[in-house]
């Protein structure tokens, strides 16, 4: 299997993209996708941030963006949430998470209680009752150190196996180039 690295935030709506797709290959059985949670913007307050005005109107126009990128493989509905999470207890529960399919389980939980369930998953609280208790700040912020270290550090950051890191829509476009490209199980 061929290793793909994705670096992504669960505050991202290109991040949800991606880790869809990732799901598209990792199903395809020919990639081992590690995906690597980290916060793209670290000056959201720990409680979050109310998304309204200029925020709400970005995000929107991002979810339009994600919708016209996916309608021709994985055609993906996200909603405005009503809060930004700040995603660092949310990357340290994604982190102590076990491998494979328990952290792709996880990985999708937290993506939908986002876009699609509006939820704030920097509270400790939501964490809990979607199964995300457990923390292991040491490896998310080891991914956080890695992704800032990247040249032009953008949510989603796809490195490939010979290091060559493609971000943001290129990634996407990656991803998906991947995902058609790959034989079926």
């Amino acid at each position: 299997m061929t290793p793909l690295t994705i670096y992504g935030d669960f505050n991202c709506p290109f991040s949800a993209l991606a880790s869809v797709r990732a799901d598209v290959l990792l199903a395809a059985g020919a990639y081992a996708v590690e995906w690597r949670a980290v916060q793209h913007d670290t000056a959201i307050p720990v409680a979050g941030q109310p998304v309204e005005g200029d925020t709400f109107a970005e995000l929107n126009a991002e979810v339009a963006k994600i919708r016209e990128l996916s309608a021709d493989d994985v055609h993906l509905e996200l909603m405005v949430p009503p809060i930004r999470s700040n995603t660092a207890a949310a990357s340290a529960a994604f982190a102590a998470a076990a491998a494979g399919e328990e952290a792709d389980r996880l990985r999708r939980v937290l993506f939908g209680a986002v876009w699609a369930d509006g939820r704030n998953v920097g509270d400790p609280a939501q964490l809990a009752r979607l199964g995300a208790a457990g923390r292991n700040n040491a490896i998310a912020g080891r991914w956080q150190a890695e992704f800032e270290a990247l040249p032009k550090p953008i949510t989603p950051s796809l490195v490939l196996p010979d290091g060559y890191v493609s971000r943001g829509l290129g990634a996407l476009a990656r991803l998906a180039d991947l995902a058609a490209a790959a034989p079926p199980k």
